[in-house]
């Protein structure tokens, strides 16, 4: 009789490596599904990061837009209304500023000098470089020292000046104290108006920008749009 020989345990060990085998590429295939979503996660935070920027940058766009057409709808406004109703133009020459005994930078005119920025801030923040600089947001006192400013300002532009609705005010009140009913008021026709459109209100003074160099009328803003400024200090 022949012997018999049996092999033993080799079925059970293919078995076995091909468990292995079957595992191990299971857990490739889960690490690479992490890190894939991983990856997709990180990208829809970048998306959702870009979005958010662009949005903010088109919402300070609108904002500027919407203050450019109410400009333009006043004017509009202005233009159709009778004569007797109209706010009456004072047209007047450029005056090229002197420095005086003001220090380098500023203007003299009588006995204070000003600054006329060429950039543009919210009214808090130009207040509060007038103030760094030993001064405040300009305070008109009388129509000539207006008309001086008139000429010598770019006439294309708004300037912010000391004139402010302080939060729970319902009056109007210059920056260094001065009794705004003791001075002459220059408000450009229907204003101010507190345009209801704004959501934070116009509660700060501005000279309004023109086409021609004319008398400077008082325009009221929205505090937290950017304009430039004009600083008044003694002499």
């Amino acid at each position: 009789m022949e012997p018999q020989y049996h092999q033993f345990g080799t079925g059970s060990d293919n078995s076995s490596v091909h468990r292995e085998h079957t595992m191990v590429e299971q857990t490739v295939s889960t690490g690479w599904r992490k890190i894939v979503v991983y990856v997709l996660y990180g990208v829809l935070v970048l998306l959702l990061l870009v979005l958010l920027m662009v949005t903010g940058i088109k919402f300070s766009q609108l904002n500027k837009e919407i203050t450019d057409v109410k400009h333009h709808l006043e004017k509009i406004s202005h233009g159709g209304g009778t004569s007797s109703a109209r706010v009456q133009d004072v047209y007047l020459e450029a005056t090229v500023p002197v420095r005086g005994t003001c220090r380098e930078g500023w203007v003299s005119f009588q006995r204070n000098c000003y600054l006329l920025s060429t950039h543009t801030v919210i009214w808090s923040k130009a207040e509060e470089q007038c103030r760094a600089h030993g001064g405040h947001l300009l305070v008109l006192n009388s129509v000539e020292e207006l008309d001086y400013i008139s000429e010598i300002v770019e006439i294309r532009y708004d300037y912010w000046i000391g004139l402010v609705e302080r939060p729970h005010q319902a009056y109007w009140s210059w920056v260094d104290g001065t009794d705004f009913s003791s001075t002459q008021t220059f408000w450009d026709e229907g204003q101010p108006d507190d345009w209801d459109y704004r959501e934070n209100g116009e509660d700060c003074g501005q000279l309004h920008s023109s086409s021609k160099r004319k008398r400077k009328l008082w325009n009221d803003a929205d505090c937290q749009l950017a304009y430039r400024y004009i600083c008044e200090t003694r002499a």
